[in-house]
This record gives C-alpha cells, structure tokens and sequence, in this order.
C-alpha cells in the first residue's frame, strides 16, 4: 500500500517537477566540478568566462544552500530517485558523433554545403574512416566491459 503524501501529484506533475530538480541538480554539480577546477582547453573548444577557483569560497555556501532546499522539495513531495544509466549513455553520445563524422564526408552530406575540392576529399575520406574506426572500437569496448550488459532496471 502506498503511503498518503503530505502534498499529492499525479504522475505527470510528479515527472514534471522530477526532472525540473533533476535538470538543476546536475547543473550544481557541474558549478561545483568547475569551481574545483578550471576547465581544461581541448583543441576544438576553448572555454571562456569560467568561474575561477577563487571565487568558490563566496560561491559553495550559495551551492550548498540550493542543493539543500532541492533536497527539501524532493523530499516533501517524496519524488522518486530515478537511474541514469552511464554507460549507455556514453555509448550513444559516441554513436550520434559517429553518425555526424560520416556527415563530414562529401559524398555523404558535406557537398550540400559546397562542392569539396578533391584533394580534401579524399583527405577526409581516408582520415575520417580511420577517425570512426577508433570511434567504433571505443565503442565496442564500452559494450564488452563488465556490467556493460546488466539490465537496466525499469523506469516506473
């Protein structure tokens, strides 16, 4: 039998105001990540106006109170943990950048953004083909871990 909730939702309130806390959960995590340490630079992407290490200590108590009163409405309303699987989700990221690589060839999508001169075609031929291999096998060796293949528990 369930237990009667101080403040009732249907299912789709409920869901709603779930994902809400949820969505602003890990963007609270990911300040707090930040704060802990400057964002490394990648080739392609260079990030600017990151909030430094030294503004932490004015921006934690902040974190930590948001994180808490988060805490008490999921709590008050008794919403549901839900599973986030990781793995899976790595997997797929992977597989949709894996699907925009082979986009970036020019017989596969890249011409409808100008004719591909020849000698950059058969560069991006060959080197995105080799670029996807790798791709794939990260992929598959995501698959093949262990517990890569335990079922996921169903989402209610």
């Amino acid at each position: 039998m369930k237990r009667r909730r101080q403040f009732p939702l249907n299912e789709p309130q409920e869901r709603h105001i779930a994902v809400a806390l949820a969505t602003l959960e890990r963007q609270l995590v990911e300040l707090r990540e930040r704060l802990a340490r400057d964002p490394r630079n990648l080739r392609l992407t260079r990030y600017a106006d990151a909030p430094s290490t030294d503004e932490a200590a004015a921006l934690l108590p902040e974190v930590r109170e948001v994180e808490a009163r988060l805490r008490k409405i999921a709590d008050d309303l008794a919403l549901p943990t839900t599973t986030e699987p990781v793995r899976q989700s790595l997997v797929v990221g992977l597989e949709f950048a894996s699907i925009h690589l082979y986009e970036c060839r020019a017989e596969h999508g890249l011409s409808g953004y100008g004719k591909v001169a020849p000698t950059t075609d058969e560069y991006l031929e060959r080197e995105i083909a080799q670029l996807d291999a790798a791709v794939q096998s990260l992929i598959h060796l995501l698959q093949e871990q262990p517990g890569a293949a335990r079922a996921l528990p169903e989402i209610p």
